[in-house]
């Protein structure tokens, strides 16, 4: 079972679909078969037009299958009276228990946003923003994670 785990920093500062950037995702190397090395931190800096991110989710594809699509809700991040400008910050998100998957049919984002075909010995993440009006930004993806024995 996935447990999830959100952290957010914001600043208040446009289009009103969030965009999300991936700047790190640690660690490195995963081993899908220790439950105390199989979890990935995916820290993001979002730019929401509008503020309403907060409410919203971040939706983490799995390269390796069509179908592993992770829905992490985010908490409010702009108090009410800032919602309808412009916000920016960064997210954390803890994606627990990555198990061990052959890859498969690749789902389409991760082909548009460039990840290339995955060997059996690594996996992608990208990361989609989805406001509380359900406009879904521009993705971004995590570099390749090592799968280890």
């Amino acid at each position: 079972m996935r447990t999830f785990v959100l952290l957010v920093f914001a600043a208040c500062g446009g289009g009103s679909a969030p965009n999300a950037n991936v700047t790190a995702a640690t660690p490195d190397q995963l081993t899908p078969a220790n439950d105390e090395l199989d979890d990935l931190t995916i820290t993001i800096a979002y730019d929401d037009g509008d503020g309403d991110l907060g409410g919203g989710n971040a939706l983490v594809h799995d390269c390796r299958d069509d179908g592993l699509v992770t829905e992490i809700p985010i908490p409010a991040i702009a108090p009410p009276d800032v919602v309808g400008e412009r916000i920016e910050g960064t997210l954390s998100l803890l994606v627990t228990d990555i198990g061990a998957l052959a890859p498969d049919a690749q789902p389409e984002l991760c082909r548009e946003l460039g990840v290339d075909p995955l060997g059996p010995s690594e996996a992608v993440f990208c990361v989609v923003l989805v406001d509380t009006a359900e406009n879904a930004g521009g993705g971004d993806c995590t570099q390749p994670v090592a799968l280890v024995e």
